[in-house]
């Protein structure tokens, strides 16, 4: 599946205190953080973000377009009801992260730390999944359009409410997720993956 990519023309070295100083948000390279800031209502636009510990940077309401996170740290960070557009999160610590009533739209995970992510009532239109590990994170009622998901890990994920038909989990570990009827209606995995999915719905095999 493909999805829009980040829009990104230009970019300069900055720090956060010099966005927060110059009220500037936008075309930045960050590559290191000397002191905990805190940034709140802000849009960050066509920025890099590599090997930032985000402990030491509290985000409140913000929201992203085209930006790129390497080698990360956001765990519990939350971008709950707010808008991410064209991002990229590569090698990224995303565990506890929360997306509650957010608006995603052409975001790539690869290879991330994702365990107790919170996917609750979630637009998510083109998202692309791989490489990573989901264990024990929480779908529910989110809306899906264009939802890729490969050679990922849902060791006792979660998905309720939400309608999964033709969403392919054929290459992803899905050993003890749980689903309700609405949301295994119409998913695609593959034989191996048989006797999970019917476990999980206490329905007996006979030889």
């Amino acid at each position: 599946m493909k999805i829009n990519k980040p829009k990104i023309k230009y970019q300069e070295e900055k720090t956060f205190t010099e966005c927060i100083e110059n009220n500037d948000f936008s075309n930045a390279i960050i590559s290191s953080v000397k002191e905990s800031v805190q940034i709140v209502n802000k849009t960050f636009d066509c920025c890099a973000f590599n090997h930032i510990d985000f402990q030491k940077v509290i985000l409140e309401d913000v929201e992203l377009i085209d930006c790129i996170f390497n080698d990360c740290d956001l765990s519990n960070t939350s971008f709950d009801n707010q808008y991410l557009t064209r991002c990229v999160f590569h090698n990224c610590k995303l565990s506890g992260i929360s997306f509650i009533n957010a608006n995603l739209k052409d975001i790539f995970f690869d290879n991330c730390q994702m365990k107790y992510a919170n996917f609750t009532e979630t637009i998510m239109h083109n998202i692309i999944i791989s490489d990573s590990d989901l264990s024990e994170s929480f779908f529910e009622n989110i809306v899906v359009k264009n939802l890729s998901f490969d050679r990922n890990t849902f060791y006792h994920s979660e998905i309720i409410g939400t309608d999964l038909k033709d969403v392919d989990f054929t290459t992803c570990n899905i050993n003890g997720i749980m689903f309700d009827k609405k949301s295994v209606r119409g998913i695609i995995i593959n034989t191996f993956q048989c006797r999970d999915i019917v476990g999980m719905l206490d329905i007996k095999v006979k030889d």
